[in-house]
């Protein structure tokens, strides 16, 4: 095994602390993956109190056409909350819901894929992700 994770400690060390090297008897699953799935749901759930974070940061260089040059770093930190919703549940579900919901209302009169980047969907959305307590922050530098 330590040979075929490149002689890695760190790697050795995750595989033993996950219970992955033991002897201890798992339930088979329909296949390895949902045997491997059913066995890491049970061995890394939450504990009580215990919550997740999603981290995302974005750096985007700009060169203007008056040769000036712009760095923006656009940060999103997003907390779940122990007892309700995953960070990751947030940042997926309320988006795919807000764009759900401006469809079934005619908010969105676009056909086929439309990019989030469409002004129609992209002020709407960000307004309403800050109603649900997700933000950025936006930090530019010109140099």
């Amino acid at each position: 095994m330590f040979e075929k994770i490149g002689q890695d400690e760190q790697r050795l060390q995750a595989f033993e602390e996950l219970g992955l090297l033991g002897d201890e008897m798992i339930a088979k699953k329909h296949s390895p993956f949902e045997t491997l799935m059913y066995y890491l749901t049970n061995k890394l759930m939450y504990l009580p109190g215990e919550r997740d974070l999603v981290v995302l940061r974005h750096e985007i260089e700009v060169e203007w056409p008056d040769q000036s040059n712009e760095k923006r770093h656009i940060d999103l930190v997003v907390y779940g909350d122990p007892d309700g919703y995953s960070a990751m549940a947030k940042t997926v579900g309320y988006p795919t819901g807000i764009a759900a919901n401006m469809i079934l209302n005619g908010e969105i009169q676009e056909k086929g894929v439309i990019g989030p980047t469409s002004v129609n969907v992209y002020n709407t959305m960000i307004k309403r992700l800050r109603m649900e307590g997700i933000r950025v922050k936006e930090k530019s530098t010109k140099y």
